[in-house]
């Protein structure tokens, strides 16, 4: 099931701050990455999407059902991890998932709550509070309740929040493992995360959706556009560029800028950095 998403607008601070501009646009199944600077309104709108806040103006539906008047519906097949997961501390690892469970009203809980204990590394650790947990083990858990019920979307907000490199890699595994069962709308800032497991991705700009498609047709985009250059030192980089340079990277013969243009020395294929930073660079102002 597509979600289709009309004129969409959210309001903050008595009507001061448009959090989201009127969007149109349809979240196909499969995996979906949305990306954005902090403000652009990426939270806002996945709280939207999970029922969790309400919009001042427009209409959202899962396929057939409208998200105001089957809210229950909805509620019962998606999975939500918001950006701060309000834990319950006193709880212990099985309890908290046990909770969630009950709240999903999920039948045959256990040995799910058991395998999801396993999938995400945290066996032994089921009787630990949630208080005495490291900061990534907490957000282990909020990752793995999000999965609890077997949900038809799964919708994460900054999953990757507090997990080192390793979990990140556990983390990326899991859904790529998983991602046949649910659909999956992932918001991050960590662009990679988006290339290795997303095939669809939208990019937001101050409450509005500047892409929307394929990240095989953005990276095409962008073709053509990305180019690098070595400079001896800071003082040689061409002032035109400064505000189109997507890297600098020191080496040994110098320093190399990676930037957006329409010519330069050395053009590179694009990867989805790339791709991001050209189109927001493209809507400025």
């Amino acid at each position: 099931m597509p979600i289709l998403i009309q004129n969409l607008s959210k309001q903050y601070n008595k009507g001061k701050v448009n959090a989201l501009s009127e969007i149109n646009t349809i979240i196909p199944e499969g995996t979906f990455g949305l990306l954005g600077e902090n403000g652009a309104g990426k939270s806002s709108l996945l709280k939207i999407l999970a029922t969790i806040s309400a919009m001042d103006k427009g209409k959202v539906s899962y396929d057939e059902y409208d998200i105001v008047k089957n809210t229950d519906t909805i509620r019962n097949i998606i999975g939500y991890l918001p950006q701060r997961f309000d834990f319950f501390e006193k709880l212990t690892v099985y309890e908290m998932l046990e909770y969630i469970a009950l709240l999903k009203e999920t039948s045959n809980y256990k040995d799910e709550i058991l395998g999801l204990i396993e999938e995400f590394n945290l066996s032994g650790k089921e009787n630990f509070k949630i208080s005495k947990l490291s900061g990534g083990m907490k957000q282990r858990v909020a990752i793995a309740q999000a999965l609890l019920g077997s949900p038809k979307y799964v919708i994460l907000d900054e999953p990757t929040v507090g997990l080192d490199p390793t979990e990140r890699l556990r983390f990326r595994n899991i859904l790529n493992k998983r991602k046949q069962q649910f659909n999956l709308i992932l918001s991050t800032h960590i662009i990679s995360d988006v290339a290795m497991m997303c095939d669809n991705v939208g990019i937001m700009k101050t409450g509005k959706i500047i892409y929307n498609g394929s990240v095989q047709n953005l990276l095409k985009k962008v073709e053509g556009k990305i180019f690098v250059e070595m400079v001896s030192n800071d003082s040689d980089i061409d002032e035109k560029k400064h505000n189109k340079i997507i890297s600098v990277i020191r080496k040994p013969e110098g320093l190399e800028i990676r930037y957006i243009a329409e010519d330069g020395q050395y053009s590179v294929m694009p990867t989805l950095e790339d791709a991001y930073f050209y189109m927001i660079n493209l809507n400025e102002g």
